[in-house]
């Protein structure tokens, strides 16, 4: 029953099918017209017609407002207004995403709705929705209806793209990163799947996992955890940290499956600490294909050994046969290589030069020609894989080449003087503990940067000495000699207390840290949104370095000095040099197994005292031959070249040296 009761000042009460709805009263407009009205829009509601035509909806919407024709539909017919609302919602998220818009607010507008449920050709309405449901009590029951079509097509899409093994990218483009989160967290166990097997993907590839690639790979950003909730972060992390151990495992054993002929990629891992190291060995730097064939199973034959990951000799290789192979096209197999060649290419390394112009070592161009003698010895001998199909070489034209004074070309470490070792200890102070910890440990004991990081948590022993404890550490770099000796893997030697109670104190602070990593190492650290690793002895010398250039530390000459951390050791061993320690003392302190080692440090001193000597003695004759009023006579520079004419006794004349200037 469809009735006026009564007009209130500007609105009209009706009585409509058992609901008392309030609408604008218009003088001019019959009630029989507005009855009418009403019963066309409660026919379209019934009996669903607004599925293939909405003029009815439009035709209502224009004759009472947005306001009473929602009032009418929700008060009068609640259950077919709210049926013929959400299957407009369904078809406005389905038009929207047959679009190209995107969605990136919290919530989606019920305006949207209204807009696709009124638009008409014929019939043009344009009205702000945002007032519209101010009339309707509940009207957050049109919101949810919004989000619930919306979730359950867009989460339809999400678990289309988790079975199809895709990324998210698209579907985080178009309704934004929240709402992606939040619909795949609602699926919680075919999230958790899917953020396993996508993760999988990276082992498969050989490929080391991080969180910040993975969000990028899946999501296309970053992930901002507080916004996004906690269950989700835990999701995402515990995924990322469960294939990074199952990688710790896998990729280092499976390292012998890379070294395959067929593929011109390898990639080899090892562990450090709570991580990864790898090393990328792409093959087709080498143009030659033959060449190239031969080199792998050269590789193959020295990788399938004791192996370093670091070793980069693929790149010098590749080199010499770009040079050798650019000279001569017709060289297709080592066995085409002869001496010409050989010596084409040692005299092309000689003139190779730096980006500064400078040219290059020397000790590049000796190593480079080795390792190609290496590869063509292999590919000559018994060793030889049976697979290869290449003309066996005759000769290696390499041997020829031989290096006899190469360690003549080493540049020696300095010893760190005295005063850049004052001013260090008076500012190291400015760095975070952990690195003043190393600087404490390098200057104390000289030990090697790898021997000092892998320190592990029981590495101090009591001493028999009072204000000293035992240190115990594996000297890594012989410890295979150590092992083929029969000498244990620690090597142990005596530090003052302060330091011990220094390395306790880091004991302790990294005791969680690797109790969750199971490992026993000291200075393994993890900042906040990355992952655990080991401290980065290359950063550590980085910020000495800026010590040294903010306070300005220079040596005597008032050069800036450039810190490495093997200057420690050499400064430590010529210390012990100068105090009396013998060379098996020596030897010992600094953990070799012969005297051989020790003895270059003695021979170095040695010649470094001599070099001392010598100056001041040129210095006291310089001094007796020219007075100090003849010096005043030249500015600096000539001064230095008129010491140097005198050392090399090249102003010598019959009654003596030559004072004229230059």
């Amino acid at each position: 029953m469809i009735k006026r009761l009564e007009i209130r000042q500007a609105s009209a009460v009706w009585h409509i099918d058992g609901a008392e709805i309030s609408m604008f009263h218009r003088k001019k407009i019959p009630v029989n017209l507005t009855v009418s009205g009403i019963e066309a829009y409660r026919n379209c509601l019934k009996n669903n017609t607004y599925e293939k035509d909405n003029t009815p909806l439009c035709e209502a919407f224009a004759f009472f407002g947005g306001i009473s024709f929602v009032a009418i539909g929700y008060k009068a017919y609640r259950e077919d207004f709210l049926r013929m609302y959400r299957y407009f919602t369904k078809r406005f998220v389905k038009e929207w995403y047959e679009g190209d818009k995107s969605l990136h607010s919290k919530e989606v507008g019920i305006g949207y709705v209204f807009e696709t449920m009124l638009y008409h050709e014929k019939i043009p309405i344009k009205y702000r929705f945002l007032y519209i449901l101010d009339e309707i009590d509940n009207s957050h029951h049109f919101v949810d209806i919004v989000n619930e079509e919306f979730h359950a097509f867009w989460t339809g899409k999400i678990q289309k793209a988790m079975n199809e093994k895709v990324s998210l990218k698209m579907i985080v483009f178009r309704i934004g990163m929240v709402r992606t989160i939040r619909y795949c967290i609602s699926i919680r166990e075919e999230t958790a799947e899917y953020l396993k097997q996508m993760a999988g993907f990276y082992t498969a590839r050989r490929e080391i996992i991080t969180e910040h690639k993975f969000q990028q790979d899946l999501f296309g950003e970053k992930i901002n955890y507080p916004v996004y909730g906690k269950a989700f972060k835990d999701l995402f992390k515990s995924t990322v940290k469960r294939e990074a151990v199952i990688q710790q495992q896998k990729f280092v054993v499976e390292n012998r499956l890379q070294l395959d002929v067929r593929h011109d990629i390898w990639m080899l891992y090892k562990k450090h600490g709570p991580s990864l190291y790898y090393k990328k060995l792409d093959f087709s730097l080498i143009n030659s294909p033959s060449l190239r064939l031969e080199v792998k199973y050269y590789f193959k034959y020295r990788f399938m050994g004791v192996y370093q990951i670091q070793d980069g000799i693929l790149y010098q290789i590749a080199e010499a046969i770009h040079l050798m192979t650019e000279r001569n096209p017709a060289i297709r197999y080592f066995a085409d290589i002869d001496d010409v060649d050989v010596r084409a290419l040692y005299i092309a390394l000689e003139n190779q030069r730096e980006s500064d112009g400078n040219n290059k070592s020397p000790l590049r161009t000796m190593r480079t020609i080795s390792l190609c003698k290496q590869a063509c010895a292999y590919l000559m001998s018994a060793a030889r894989d049976e697979q290869i199909r290449s003309p066996h070489p005759r000769q290696n034209p390499f041997e020829k080449f031989v290096f006899t004074n190469s360690k003549e070309y080493l540049k020696n470490t300095p010893v760190i003087p005295e005063t850049v070792m004052d001013q260090l200890e008076a500012h190291i102070k400015e760095l975070q503990e952990s690195y003043q910890l190393l600087f404490k440990i390098f200057s104390n004991t000289g030990m090697r940067a790898k021997e000092v990081l892998f320190l592990e948590e029981d590495c101090l022993e009591k001493a028999r000495y009072d204000g000293y404890v035992t240190l115990k550490y594996k000297p890594y770099k012989v410890l295979k000699a150590r092992r083929k000796s029969g000498v244990g893997d620690y090597h142990r030697i005596l530090i003052p207390s302060f330091l011990a109670d220094d390395i306790r104190k880091q004991v302790a602070e990294t005791e969680a840290l690797r109790r969750e990593y199971g490992l026993p190492y000291l200075f393994i650290r993890k900042r906040k949104n990355f992952k655990a690793n080991m401290l980065n002895m290359w950063y550590f010398s980085l910020l000495v370095n800026k010590l040294i250039e903010k306070h300005q530390i220079c040596d005597e000459d008032g050069t800036l000095w450039n810190f490495t951390s093997r200057q420690y050791r050499k400064t430590l061993a010529v210390t012990l040099i100068e105090n009396g320690a013998t060379i098996e003392e020596l030897a010992y302190w600094l953990g070799h197994l012969n005297r051989e080692t020790a003895a270059r440090f003695y021979a170095e001193v040695r010649k470094m005292k001599l070099a001392e000597m010598n100056t001041k003695f040129f210095r006291d004759r310089f001094d007796l031959l020219l007075s100090q009023e003849q010096l005043t006579e030249y500015p600096e520079e000539e001064r230095r070249l008129l010491y140097i004419d005198f050392c090399l006794e090249q102003r010598k004349v019959e009654f003596g040296y030559c004072l004229k200037k230059a």
